[in-house]
């Protein structure tokens, strides 16, 4: 049988792909057929990987990211990929869905506690990717105490999170001409407040049918358990921010 020589790890092989790398047996010269080929790649990778896990995760989200777990995988986006890539889509409508004209009206009255909107709005815009990624092990801490009786080890928490906050961010995106249309009126903070609700609210569903065969009492316990955790890891971070202020002042005093 005739064996191929594979150009990117210099491996041989006798199959269309080195066994070694995965490399395919044919690289043909650069030309508009691979810019083709390429683009029907992408294409089909986005509609069969990042879109199909976007509906699971609107239709049936714990089912879904339970059958991930277990090994079910190849038609599904990564999870941690796809929050990277949501949040790059979701900062980019952040300019047209009214999200920056929330941070530039959070004025606060009083000049001695004032509020920089365009130091927040660069953080938001520049650094949203950064601290959704943060946020993921974070909250897994806490969703990993509280369900940790359940059978889920704490990177499978993340993997569970990273689609729960791809979740959120996918409704922000579909809901992003109601926020445009609201961006100029009165009803700016109330839509978004609806549609955060909203957002958390699947976030629940994710939950509920994730452990679909314990019981529902013991599963919202245990969900407020994990709101409990967070707001100890919130007030924790609060008390840190505190003394470092503290000691910066008096370092500059």
């Amino acid at each position: 049988m005739h064996r191929n020589f594979c150009k990117n790890c210099e491996n041989t092989f006798e199959v269309n792909y080195c066994s070694n790398c995965g490399q395919k047996t044919s690289t043909k010269r650069l030309d508009l057929n691979y810019l083709k080929d390429e683009a029907k790649y992408t294409f089909l990778h986005l509609n069969n990987g990042l879109l199909y896990t976007s509906k699971q995760l609107l239709t049936r989200p714990g089912e879904m990211v339970k059958e991930f777990i277990e090994g079910k995988r190849v038609k599904h986006y990564k999870p941690i990929l796809m929050v990277f890539v949501l949040a790059g889509i979701t900062t980019f409508l952040a300019h047209y869905n009214g999200d920056l004209k929330i941070i530039e009206e959070m004025k606060v009255s009083n000049s001695k506690n004032s509020f920089n909107p365009d130091t927040f709005g660069k953080i938001f815009t520049e650094y949203y990717t950064l601290i959704q990624l943060i946020t993921v092990p974070f909250i897994s801490i806490c969703t990993w105490l509280a369900f940790r009786k359940w059978g889920y080890n704490f990177i499978e928490n993340i993997i569970i999170n990273s689609f729960a906050t791809a979740q959120l961010m996918i409704i922000g995106i579909l809901f992003t001409p109601i926020k445009y249309l609201c961006a100029n009126t009165g009803f700016i903070f109330i839509s978004s407040a609806i549609i955060g609700f909203g957002a958390y609210g699947f976030n629940i569903w994710l939950y509920l049918k994730l452990y679909k065969d314990k019981d529902l009492g013991e599963i919202i316990l245990r969900i407020l358990l994990t709101l409990f955790y967070l707001f100890l890891i919130f007030l924790l971070g609060i008390i840190i921010v505190v003394i470092y202020m503290v000691v910066t002042n008096s370092v500059k005093n």
